[in-house]
């Protein structure tokens, strides 16, 4: 046959993902290897040419193939139906690798207008291996039509499409211990995202939470915490909630608060198992409706007032929906929708309605209008009354930084070869090899920036002690007194330099009176499309060494295992990491024309912005390019007012940031309203446990999109299977 094509390429390569529902004609075709009846638009054919109704009948079939997949494709979280799209693609695999990659091939019937099964040329499709890798398949149509035979195909690359990662907690706990918290306050979301049960966490002097809060586990409280539900800062369209696995327990005061209107979807406290008060609890406010969901209520001590709706319902095991309202003062400016039992025995004011599936003790108790208190009521359990789900489980991390430092697949890691360098005596560089190097001592930067947000550019300038410019060891090889007392170390990032990955050196101690202060300058011009984010970006790891194993992936938890890290230990005091674009805009000139020295406050008017949406008068910087990679059985301890921009990936490791960082930070959210707070950290911070203290905020800024944490987890739950159409081909 003509091996030259007739026509041009009718599709450029595209990527089309089984995101959908059980695809019929998939089913039919690799499911049973069978092809019947294929709609063909026969308008197009032209009996005058046989020829051209061969060609005209391989290429429908082949194209009614392909569209039909296409057409009966979209988007679906439904585990079944992903379950059937890994389901095709299997088979589709298995067609193609039968017969030694040779594949299967099935002969074409058709159908016409009358239903009756009309003779227009004999078609056969092969679905085969292109090449050695069942990877790579290619659907062939061959039809001949009164001795002519033409053949088109379409080249597949099948694929496993792992979900990107999205990062939306400041701070994140993957460890399965409890953990306590004093003076934490986290602005964004906070989740405990290990499911093991009997975990307890505990939040004391006035620990605030301004997001979500998920965990797994029970919640201890004293000393008055709150949480005040605020917009997400990944989607400020999206509300704020309160997910407890387990238990919670409220020994003092506990406030939940929202700074928005009730809606479907948000504003609300959902606890797996019981609540129990024995002090002041408020949940709400007038107009801004915070709902309740638990399984049992146990509420004693003091006041417990609520604007929002209470639901009591029936959960797994001892728990029967059953309710006690016993405290001094107690109110629910909303309904009480209880499945179990009702036990009032002290006063209880409920200004909308009382439903009650069992019996009511104490119903004389109740301050509610009469008729509004149902005995015996039957539960809708839909739409504002319909109870929130626990998820099963978070996204699961599927790649540690173990694999990041010493994995060849480039789909999971950029940086391994420049980790692996550190041992194999190829980079033997330390920040005292810049140092050594003039031209990198003393470093004067002038560069054009728009500091007011409006395309106005001026001219900013900033001088650093040292410059680092490539991948390099952080040892204690520096000299103090060069380098001491707060020096100014820039770290550049440009397309010459790649990621500049930087090794702290185990067991690295820098105590107050160095306090450095490092500026990370990114100004690779390879941007990525979608999100702005540039191709590089600096990061900072672990002195794991190199006798790691990467074990392959657990086939029950669908994780990366490994072995053989070697366990680090750092101390910092005063220690500084800054943005660049947000340090020569936290900072006035005074500051940036220094080369050493404690850079203090931030100057008046800098508004930071950690919101997903411009607000005027303030900085919002982009996803940060400055990322920490500790492995296991790490532990960094940050302490004296060190200060963090840039977001921890240690999901083995001990972070203890207990500092009270930078202060003076005035923070905006969304509705520009604005608040200063003492500052350890904006970004994320992804931990095994997480140690702080003093009153201090950490402040969600997410990593960016092109760093390696974007493939740390998915999960096998949120794969999408699929495949590229290559190309189409007419031979």
């Amino acid at each position: 046959m003509d091996n030259t094509p007739k026509r041009k390429q009718r599709n450029k390569p595209g990527v089309v993902l089984f995101t959908a529902v059980a695809v019929m004609l998939m089913l039919s075709i690799l499911l049973t290897a069978t092809v019947s009846f294929v709609s063909v638009n026969r308008t197009k054919t032209n009996d005058n040419y046989k020829s051209k109704q061969a060609y005209l009948t391989a290429s429908s079939t082949l194209e009614s193939f392909i569209n039909q997949i296409q057409t009966d494709t979209a988007p679906t979280n439904d585990p079944t139906a992903k379950a059937q799209q890994k389901k095709a693609i299997d088979n589709l695999k298995k067609l193609a690798s039968a017969n030694s990659g040779k594949g299967t091939t099935t002969n074409v019937s058709y159908n016409g207008s009358n239903g009756k099964s009309d003779n227009i040329g004999t078609t056969k499709i092969t679905v085969a291996q292109e090449g050695t890798s069942v990877a790579n398949i290619v659907v062939t149509c061959e039809t001949t039509y009164l001795g002519k035979t033409e053949k088109v195909a379409a080249h597949i690359s099948t694929q496993s499409v792992t979900k990107p990662a999205e990062y939306t907690n400041t701070i994140e706990l993957v460890g399965n211990g409890g953990a306590g918290y004093d003076n934490l306050n986290v602005i964004g979301d906070m989740a405990g995202i290990n499911n093991t049960t009997g975990k307890v966490y505990r939040f004391t002097n006035n620990t605030s939470i301004y997001g979500s809060y998920l965990m797994y586990g029970s919640l201890e409280v004293s000393t008055q915490p709150l949480i005040m539900l605020k917009p997400s800062l990944v989607d400020e369209k999206q509300g704020s909630t309160v997910t407890i696995s387990e238990n919670l327990d409220v020994s003092n005061e506990f406030h939940i608060n929202s700074t928005m209107a009730r809606a479907d979807g948000y504003n609300y406290v959902n606890i797996g198992q019981k609540l129990s008060t024995s002090n002041h609890m408020d949940v709400g406010s007038s107009g801004f409706d915070v709902d309740l969901f638990c399984c049992e209520a146990n509420i004693g001590g003091n006041d417990y007032t609520q604007y929002g709706n209470f639901y009591v319902y029936k959960g797994a095991g001892a728990y029967n929906g059953d309710a006690t309202f016993g405290a001094a003062g107690q109110t629910i400016n909303g309904s009480l929708y209880v499945e179990g039992d009702l036990n009032v025995t002290k006063s209880l004011k409920v200004t909308g309605s009382v439903y009650v599936t069992g019996t009511i003790t104490g119903k004389d108790k109740i301050v509610c209008t009469a008729s509004n208190i149902h005995e015996g009521a039957v539960l809708s359990k839909a739409g504002r009354d319909a109870k929130p789900q626990i998820p099963v489980s978070a996204d699961a991390y599927v790649y540690y930084p173990e694999d990041f430092f010493m994995s060849n697949d480039t789909n999971v890691t950029t940086i391994s070869d420049q980790y692996q360098a550190f041992y194999d005596g190829s980079n033997t560089k330390t920040f005292n090899t810049f140092a050594s190097d003039w031209t990198n001592v003393d470093y004067t930067l002038t560069e054009l920036i728009d500091l007011t947000g409006t395309g106005a550019k001026t001219p900013v300038t900033s001088r650093y002690k040292l410059r680092i410019t490539s991948s390099c060891t952080w040892a204690s090889d520096l000299s103090f007194n060069d380098y001491g007392n707060g020096s100014r170390i820039l770290v550049d990032v440009s397309d010459s330099s790649g990621d500049i990955v930087i090794r702290l050196q185990n067991g690295l101690n820098l105590g107050a009176e160095w306090s450095p202060v490092i500026v990370v300058r990114n100004r690779s011009t390879i941007i990525d499309t979608t999100t702005g984010d540039r191709k590089y970006n600096c990061y900072f790891v672990s002195d794991s060494g190199s006798a790691i194993t990467l074990n392959g992936i657990d086939s029950v938890t669908g994780k990366s295992q490994h072995s053989g890290s070697s366990a680090c230990n750092y101390s910092f005091k005063g220690l500084k990491v800054f943005d660049y674009d947000t340090y020569v805009r936290m900072f006035d000139s005074s500051v940036l024309n220094n080369t050493k020295g404690n850079p203090g406050l931030p100057q008046s008017g800098f508004v930071l912005n950690p919101t997903s949406v411009d607000v005027a008068g303030s900085y919002r910087p982009k996803n940060s390019s400055i990322i920490f990679l500790f492995g296991e059985n790490t532990t960094l301890n940050a302490t004296d007012q060190s200060f963090f921009q840039g977001s921890f990936y240690s999901p083995q490791a001990i972070v203890n940031i207990a500092t009270s960082g930078l202060g003076g930070l005035v923070v905006t959210d969304s509705a520009g309203g604005k608040m200063t707070v003492q500052c350890c950290a904006v970004g994320v911070v992804i931990a095994n446990s997480f140690g702080n203290a003093n009153t201090a905020f950490y402040v969600y800024t997410k990593p960016s999109t092109t760093s390696v944490m974007q493939n740390a987890k998915g999960g096998k739950d949120d794969s999408a299977f699929g495949y590229t159409l290559d190309r189409y081909d007419h031979y």
